[in-house]
């Protein structure tokens, strides 16, 4: 399904979780949520560090987990961009790398923020 424009964060991929949900249980989507906000810091570093290494490898690398578990919190452009990084890097190519690393950075933030608004303590 393609990313719509201005679709920061895929409610629905979070709303399937919502079936995993039991009863007297903290929630399972702001568990998911944590987790992702967690060990976000981390995985830009790794990009970060990849494309100033201009290491297409390494970048294709950290993109796709980047990509994957962005994609399963439903931060769907965060998610597309780093696809496009991804499919440019495993080309081998590392030209507009830095581009689409300011642009992940700016996706990083507006999916943190919004997935921070869903949370349900």
């Amino acid at each position: 399904m393609p990313v719509e424009a201005n679709q920061i964060i895929d409610e629905s991929i979070l709303d399937s979780y919502r079936t995993l949900q039991e009863d007297g249980k903290p929630d399972v989507v702001t568990e998911f949520i944590d987790v992702f906000l967690e060990d976000l810091p981390g995985r830009l570093t790794r990009l970060e560090q990849s494309v100033a290494g201009d290491n297409a490898s390494e970048i294709r690398s950290a993109a796709h987990a980047l990509k994957g578990s962005s994609g399963s919190v439903g931060a769907a452009l965060l998610s597309s961009v780093c696809g496009q990084l991804e499919a440019m890097a495993r080309t081998g190519r590392v030209e507009g790398a830095r581009d689409l690393h300011t642009r992940i950075l700016a996706e990083a933030v507006r999916a943190t923020e919004e997935l921070t608004k869903l949370r349900r303590p």
